[in-house]
């Protein structure tokens, strides 16, 4: 069996040394620039891409290219060159012999062809905390609110727990907890996770230690203008998560509605996804809860999304949370109403709760900067966000927590 190779820089010996071997390795182009190569791997041209030159070093986004074509990426550097130590880079000496390269490559296709890594749904091994993203239709149904609470509801149940804001479109949670900071802690965790040295501890610092009735939050703040959404890497930001959650019981993400993959249609070369972070992230939730706003423009808004969704990411773990629910908006006993409608019209996705309107409240939160426990500690509304914890898992795996099921206070 061959393998197809393109090579990044003419480097005329390397070439000489791959097809003086006459082994599996097979040279079927070499290019000058990266651009080129990267099209090279999208047209399914190469499994191999093989940088010759240390000057052609790619940059954190261009790696992302090529992985994701499910293109093997590997290089030639010296030891102590720390630009390659990316975990997506194989990495050889630039006077490796062809058998070392053959080696080294068919065996990190092996990996690639029978990748260790969990389905979608299934991040949660005994080991790691549980990654939680809120999202929901296009509109405004409450994601960031409720995912602000569910948050400080589940630290102040005892669990460690991290808050990323990766809505790229309109970041809220920063102002919603009255954080006046502009350093945008999502950007900086993608940074950090292309470091050197890079683990749960670095991508914790970055982090912003918010104080939530009697507990810590760590929050993540997100990007303060729209204009920034390329620095919030997909791939980066899924490495961050995954590292976060070995280190906290809980990871709470508050996602961006939209999730089509456009950016094919207006570019001619690969282009920045601004809504890969929600689909990236939703691989690899351990449930991804669908803020629905309960009202009738709300309810057709998320049916329509949810095929969006299946189609995008098959198999998502998704649960179904109503907000804003009243008797104005969808009439008598509106709880009724909504769960015979979504078993007559909605997908086969379990509705975990019913959150009440409650304006007032709200309102309140947003001018304090506080989430509901500091500002209505008593409310209907905070009573059954912290409900929600109990069909999620709700117990520390350090033993802190309690599951919070129908708890009061």
């Amino acid at each position: 069996m061959s393998i197809p190779v393109v090579v990044l820089g003419g480097d005329e010996l390397l070439i000489r040394r791959i097809e003086g071997h006459r082994g599996e390795l097979v040279v079927t182009r070499v290019c000058e620039e990266m651009s080129e190569a990267v099209a090279l791997c999208a047209a399914g041209g190469a499994s191999v891409l093989l940088v010759a030159q240390t000057s052609l070093m790619p940059s954190p986004e261009q790696i992302d290219l090529v992985v994701a074509q499910r293109v093997i990426l590997a290089v030639l550097v010296e030891d102590d060159d720390e630009r390659a130590l990316a975990e997506d880079i194989v990495r050889f000496s630039p006077d490796a012999a062809a058998e070392v390269l053959e080696a080294g490559i068919t065996d990190a296709l092996e990996k690639l062809d029978f990748p260790d890594v969990p389905d979608v749904g299934a991040g949660q091994t005994g080991q790691n905390g549980r990654v939680v993203c809120f999202w929901g239709a296009p509109g405004a149904p409450g994601r960031s609110t409720v995912s602000l609470n569910y948050a400080a509801e589940a630290a102040n149940a005892g669990e460690s727990v991290v808050l990323i804001d990766a809505d790229t479109y309109a970041a809220s949670i920063a102002s919603l907890l009255g954080l006046m900071e502009e350093s945008a802690a999502v950007v900086q965790l993608c940074r950090a996770v292309d470091g050197v040295g890079a683990d749960a501890l670095r991508m914790e610092a970055q982090c912003l230690n918010v104080r939530v009735g009697d507990a810590n939050l760590s929050v993540a703040t997100g990007i303060p203008r729209a204009s920034r959404w390329p620095e919030v890497r997909p791939s980066a930001l899924r490495k961050a998560v995954t590292l976060l959650r070995q280190r906290f019981d809980r990871v709470v993400v508050d996602l961006s509605s939209c999730i089509e993959t456009d950016e094919q249609l207006s570019f001619d070369t690969h282009a920045p996804q601004r809504n890969g972070v929600s689909l990236e992230l939703m691989r690899i939730a351990d449930e991804v809860v669908m803020v629905v706003a309960a009202d009738s423009i709300g309810v057709p808004r998320a049916i329509r999304a949810l095929d969006e969704l299946d189609e995008q990411v098959p198999g998502a773990p998704v649960k179904i949370l109503f907000n804003k629910v009243s008797a104005a908006g969808v009439g008598a006993s509106p709880q009724r109403r909504l769960a015979e409608a979504w078993q007559r019209f909605g997908p086969m996705h379990p509705v975990i709760g019913y959150l009440p309107n409650d304006a007032t409240v709200c309102d309140a939160a947003v001018l304090a900067g506080s989430p509901l426990l500091e500002i209505s500690p008593r409310c209907s509304l905070r009573r059954e966000i912290r409900a929600i914890l109990g069909h999620s898992g709700g117990k520390s795996r350090h033993g802190r927590g309690r599951l919070l099921l129908g708890a009061r206070k």
